[in-house]
């Protein structure tokens, strides 16, 4: 019966779609998405104090992330992973108007990954970079020191922890866009708020603000507006510089749990299912007709 159950499943999405897009490999994808230049993410490693910095770097667009941003991220995570004396992670971003942490993606961008099969292609490398990410064995902290919107609001639940400023908050606008989650982070916000919280974040597109933030547990803390850098990394530190990276990397083993699919697609690799989901609305006609109106600030 549960046999039977599955096929109907599978053939149902079949049928919308969802298989017919071909599976690319992440080198190839890598390839294609540095030819959409701008911007850049840093990584920066202090092997004294086991800390490590990842910045993302484009305030001239407000920290939207471009096609060749994804591919520095998913360099610098492989790195990170290979980092022995790795204790912490601090994901911040660099200054810019309005001091928005990330805009989401590149409005040109967007605009040139044209199709279903580049939609899924570049959900498929930032979903890859947001499991990286999530089981980094290191404590991976998020510093918020403004505005986080679509892609960029994914990124801050990618992490174990988020810090922010008073004036920070984040908006899952992507509905409004006309898109689900592609970059990994529908399935960590429920994680980070419950799923009631999280369904109504991410249909509403409304702004989760510092005090709410605070108050359902999806900020941590409040740093300073003046040394928030300084007040993060001693954030961080207060918290690892008592453990060797070997015993944060299996207490995290501990606390974390796969992320799960339905039982009707465990065969299906869980950021494939994610990304052919992803796929099937990119520049579909919702998508098109919110990307003419043009509704997010770059």
């Amino acid at each position: 019966m549960k046999n039977l159950k599955i096929l109907n499943m599978l053939t149902c999405y079949q049928k919308r779609g969802y298989y017919k897009m071909p599976v690319t490999s992440l080198s190839q994808i890598k390839s294609d998405f540095q030819n959409f230049k701008g911007g850049s993410i840093d990584l920066s490693k202090d092997s004294e104090t086991g800390i490590a910095r990842l910045k993302i770097n484009h305030p001239e667009k407000c920290n939207a992330l471009t096609g060749s941003m994804m591919c520095d991220l998913h360099n610098a995570l492989e790195d990170l992973e290979c980092w022995k004396e790795g204790k912490g992670l601090l994901l911040h971003s660099e200054h810019c108007t309005k001091n928005y942490f990330c805009s989401g993606g590149h409005l040109e961008t967007v605009r040139e990954i044209s199709s279903h099969e580049k939609g899924f292609q570049m959900s498929t490398l930032m979903s890859d970079c947001a499991k990286r990410l999530r089981n980094l064995p290191m404590l991976t902290v998020c510093l918020l020191e403004g505005p986080a919107l679509g892609g960029g609001a994914e990124l801050t639940t990618l992490t174990d922890l988020r810090l922010a400023t008073q004036d920070s908050w984040v908006a899952f606008v992507q509905c409004k866009m006309g898109v689900t989650t592609g970059w990994g982070g529908g399935l960590s916000l429920v994680r980070a708020v419950g799923y009631s919280r999280a369904i109504d974040l991410l249909l509403s597109g409304r702004k989760l603000d510092f005090n709410e933030g605070i108050n359902i547990g999806y900020f941590s803390e409040k740093v300073s507006k003046e040394k928030s850098l300084q007040d993060a990394d001693e954030w961080i530190l207060k918290r690892v510089e008592h453990c060797d990276p070997l015993l944060i990397k299996n207490t995290k083993a501990i606390l974390r749990q796969e992320i799960e699919i339905p039982d009707e697609l465990k065969e299906v690799a869980e950021n494939e299912y994610s990304a052919r989901l992803f796929a099937e609305l990119w520049h579909g006609p919702s998508h098109k007709n919110a990307l003419n109106k043009n509704p997010k600030h770059r």
